[in-house]
């Protein structure tokens, strides 16, 4: 009930805190979870623990981030309490936290928490050859590229070539050696990728100087023109990341964010909700930037639900497209270099 009446007040745009219905049902809730904490923990950690855990979720839905680091130190000591995730002996609820620990950390660009020390992070997770149709993403790789599929995706030719350079950029750091030489031909590649996203023109398959104003968002026909510039823009940020060694809440360049907001906000959600894949890599590329807002909302609610509705159709789809770009944010971490050198 809680999440339902919280997500509806956020579809319509009403501030949680003055939402009276949200707030008594927390109450409730919050009131409820105490009353079970105070018996006997074995008997009732799986439900305690979901329910915390949906806590988190939807406190950072909220914006409201102490509440939600909060629940988390509370979650991360049930947990521990149980000897670890397998403990608790629910596999749903261990992939509910799995798949939220690896999004969070995402967005605030973190090490993992909820699963840290835990003998659940020395498991292999095999990476997946194969997902539903639609679900494609560039961040693992695929025997298949954008654009042999981008007719069934519905993308453009010069979208599909992104998606398939942004994959091919990711690969290399998620299967890098970590030698030196490694490194700067990564840099390199990313550096070219960010280059070449800057010169294009907003039009498919259009190129203009540096300089040179692109189309407009609304001025573009079609959705899949639309789509393009979306990923395009987030592609822009992404490649800057990794060719400045700076994380992507560090990119300050506002003009770009609000035109890669305006361009995800202009394909209706019925459209992305068919290439969720792709929906989720902009998402998480879009979250680290986020603020304690209306927009920061949004985005983080629908980096979540997209990365969660993955990971109940094939957990191991989800888990690997969240910890692919978790390494590649963590690879950042360890070879990059301080804000102030960073190229925005």
């Amino acid at each position: 009930m809680l999440m339902a009446s919280t997500t509806q007040s956020l579809e319509k745009g009403v501030e949680v805190t003055r939402n009276s219905e949200s707030l008594a049902i927390k109450a409730r809730v919050l009131t409820g979870i105490n009353e079970m904490l105070k018996g006997d923990f074995g008997s009732v950690a799986q439900e305690v623990i979901r329910s915390v855990i949906n806590l988190c979720v939807m406190e950072w839905f909220w914006g409201a981030d102490d509440s939600m680091w909060a629940h988390l130190r509370g979650m991360k000591h049930m947990i521990n309490l149980r000897s670890g995730l397998r403990g608790i002996k629910d596999i749903v609820g261990e992939s509910i936290i799995i798949l939220t620990d690896y999004e969070i950390s995402c967005c605030f660009e973190t090490e993992l928490y909820l699963q840290s020390n835990d003998p659940v992070l020395l498991e292999e997770i095999p990476i997946p050859t194969s997902w539903p149709d639609g679900f494609d993403c560039p961040l693992i790789r695929s025997n298949v590229s954008f654009d042999g599929v981008r007719a069934k995706l519905g993308l453009t030719e010069a979208g599909a070539r992104i998606l398939d350079d942004v994959r091919f950029l990711t690969t290399s750091i998620t299967e890098a050696d970590g030698g030196p030489a490694s490194i700067r031909k990564i840099q390199g590649t990313a550096s070219w990728i960010y280059s070449r996203l800057s010169n294009i023109s907003g039009k498919e398959g259009g190129q203009g100087e540096k300089e040179t104003e692109v189309a407009d968002v609304a001025d573009m026909a079609s959705e899949a023109e639309r789509i393009e510039e979306a990923v395009r823009l987030a592609g822009l940020i992404y490649s800057w990341s990794i060719s400045s060694m700076a994380q992507i809440s560090q990119f300050k360049d506002g003009k770009t964010l609000e035109r890669a907001y305006k361009a995800m906000r202009a394909v209706n959600l019925t459209r992305w909700k068919d290439m969720p894949g792709i929906f989720l890599w902009i998402m998480l590329v879009a979250a680290p930037s986020t603020k304690q807002d209306t927009r920061g909302r949004f985005i983080r609610r629908k980096m979540a639900v997209a990365g969660l509705s993955i990971g109940f159709e094939s957990f191991g789809v989800g888990i690997s497209y969240l910890r692919a770009f978790w390494l590649v944010q963590r690879w950042i971490a360890r070879q990059g270099k301080p804000a102030a050198d960073s190229l925005t």
